[in-house]
């Protein structure tokens, strides 16, 4: 089993690497990783579909491939340089739909109306413009008696305060400041909010997939809610958990998904060797006999270290500008991602017992399946992106 991981494992990590540098100086994220991923994906799908028919569950394969594939590919393309062409041709679509909306509804009094309309967005230019002024008036008279204020204060050496002078200082500074930026405001999350909107979308579009499968294949009660369950389980399981590797690419770069990946396999390297010198007590025996709480401590280390290892090598290199994280920052993001990892595996573990499977297939030996690789991966990738969001990760 160890001979063939590393015959296999070292060949497909410099293989992902290469892919990885070569998809960084592409002309547009994800090119070269998106069909290696879709290509996974493929598999990824094959396995799952293969375990949920092993539990007796056997929902429509058309289902799953349009509802991962959908939900996946519509987030590259709506984070990517496609953005703005996507939101043009919503903004038609929108604009269309109300001007048919306004032909239907238009009659013989249309001028009239039209004119109405014309009176009431004057009147409430006119009441928005009066506001303004109002609050402006009054925003002028509050400066300038503040300013006779601190003009009779340093020139009588007092303040209204208790400060004297060195308040009026603090004062003055303190509205020199500028209100600092939001996380909300940066290009990277409106390009991410942008895409989540887009995937939510596509995961309701798979569930009323579903939902159609079962109704044209109805005969006769039974089993079909098991199987729509079975569908609606594999699109969020591959398609929405998957999609968040693509969003680390397109929205925080190439070494945001390759940390994320390092982190995981370096916890699950950790925790294996750790687990094979000194493990004694099992973490999960009816789950992962393998595993030890020893090794899971020594995964956890593992992964701190290779959270440092990303930000203080691997960002600098990759952008020519230190990381800004700190060493909090380093220690959440290497305990929580490899923690989720962790779970991740667990959780396949979970999937494979329930159904009398040791792996999840054998199409990578020494392995197992590709859902062997990538369960970690899965959960680990909205940790990953929610630590870069919150800016826990800079």
């Amino acid at each position: 089993m160890l001979r063939w991981r590393l015959l296999i494992g070292i060949p497909l990590v410099a293989l992902i690497v290469l892919f990885c540098w070569l998809d960084a100086i592409a002309p547009a994220p994800g090119l070269v990783l998106m069909p290696f991923f879709l290509v996974c994906i493929f598999f990824l799908c094959r396995e799952i579909m293969q375990l949920l028919n092993a539990g007796g569950i056997y929902p429509r394969r058309t289902t799953i491939y349009v509802g991962v594939y959908g939900t996946v590919v519509l987030s590259w393309i709506a984070c990517c340089n496609s953005m703005p062409y996507i939101a043009s041709f919503e903004r038609s679509i929108m604009d269309a739909l109300q001007g048919e909306t306004v032909a239907v509804g238009a009659s013989s009094d249309a001028s009239s109306q039209e004119q109405d309309l014309a009176i009431n967005e004057a009147s409430r230019a006119v009441s928005t413009a009066r506001r303004a002024l109002e609050g402006a008036e009054k925003a002028l008279e509050a400066a300038r008696d503040r300013a006779e204020e601190r003009n009779d204060a340093i020139s009588d050496g007092t303040s209204p305060g208790r400060g004297g002078k060195k308040q009026v200082a603090a004062d003055v500074e303190s509205d020199s400041i500028e209100t600092p930026v939001e996380f909300s405001e940066g290009k990277e999350w409106k390009t991410a909010a942008y895409a989540c909107v887009h995937i939510l979308l596509a995961i309701a579009f798979g569930v009323l997939i579903a939902f159609v499968g079962e109704m044209l294949r109805f005969k006769l009660p039974g089993g079909h809610m098991i199987n729509l369950s079975g569908a609606v389980f594999a699109i969020v399981y591959i398609g929405l958990l998957g999609s968040f590797m693509v969003l680390l690419r397109v929205a925080y770069g190439i070494m945001a998904v390759f940390s994320m990946a390092l982190i995981t396999k370096m916890c699950d390297v950790g925790a294996y060797a750790v687990g094979r010198l000194i493990g004694r007590h099992k973490m999960a025996p009816s789950l992962s006999p393998g595993k030890t709480i020893e090794g899971g401590i020594g995964g956890m280390c593992f992964a701190v270290l290779a959270a440092w290892f990303s930000t203080a090598v691997l960002f600098p290199l990759a952008t020519g500008v230190p990381s800004k994280t700190t060493w909090i920052g380093v220690v959440v993001y290497g305990l929580s991602v490899g923690l989720a990892g962790a779970l991740g595996d667990l959780a396949e573990s979970l999937i494979k017992r329930d159904v009398s499977r040791k792996d999840s297939g054998v199409n990578v030996p020494g392995f197992g399946g590709f859902l062997d690789i990538f369960d970690s991966l899965l959960l680990a990738a909205p940790v990953a992106f929610g630590l870069w969001a919150f800016h826990v990760v800079v």
